[in-house]
């Protein structure tokens, strides 16, 4: 699977968030959780042992889970 790292910009395009209000409430929500996320796509672009990847990967999908629960419980 291919990760990349993602900006606040782009999830609040994915979800169709444009209100500017909504924007301001799930930024503090959300900036923590991308953060992670994009260190984990980086540390995930790095490691080559196969099982520390797979670990990685683990927490990205978990990270992308939590952020997707956040905009859908806004």
């Amino acid at each position: 699977m291919q990760y990349t790292q993602k900006t606040l910009e782009q999830y609040f395009v994915e979800f169709g968030i444009t209100d500017p209000d909504r924007k301001a409430m799930l930024l503090p929500r959300i900036t923590d959780l991308i953060y992670d996320r994009n260190i984990h796509v980086i540390n995930f672009e790095k490691e080559t042992d196969e099982y520390k990847r797979n670990q990685i990967e683990q927490g990205i999908i978990e990270l992308d889970n939590q952020i997707k629960n956040q905009f859908e419980t806004l």
